[in-house]
């Protein structure tokens, strides 16, 4: 007797997360836009066993054309973050993380740093951002100024 009441109420829900809707739905455009909105940095380190996180004060970039620059300032020393830490910080091993449009993807090219990920920012780095409409494509190079 449970054995049917539990198999009942299972195909009483699974008619209920059925969708009515089957079709007439409007067709929205994609958007359209491919920047980069904002882009911050951290580093990271493991301090006896427990990883550690800080992050940087970053300046909303400032464009020209497909090119931002990003002023970036590393933290004084503070708790974990000692000065021994802060002094092992570059801009050649931080990690750098970004806002783009939309439901716009972004993947790094020429050699440039994943995000997300310990990488080099002491020189210029290119990320692709996709639109979203996947036809709108910008090349985007980041300079940071990285300051200590």
């Amino acid at each position: 007797m449970k054995k049917y009441l539990a198999l009942s109420a299972l195909v009483m829900i699974m008619g209920l997360l059925q969708s009515c809707l089957k079709r007439g739905l409007q067709d929205l455009p994609a958007f359209t836009d491919a920047n980069i909105d904002r882009f911050d940095f951290e580093y990271r380190w493991n301090d006896n066993g427990t990883f550690r996180v800080v992050r940087f004060n970053t300046d909303a970039p400032v464009p020209n054309g497909k090119t931002l620059t990003v002023k970036t300032v590393v933290p004084e020393a503070s708790g974990a973050f000692t000065t021994a830490i802060r002094d092992k910080v570059t801009a050649a091993a931080i990690v750098g993380m970004c806002n783009v449009s939309t439901a716009a993807t972004i993947k790094p090219v020429n050699g440039a740093p994943g995000l997300g990920v310990p990488g080099d920012f002491s020189k210029p780095v290119s990320y692709q951002v996709t639109a979203a409409d996947e036809k709108t494509v910008n090349v985007w190079t980041v300079n940071i100024t990285f300051v200590k």
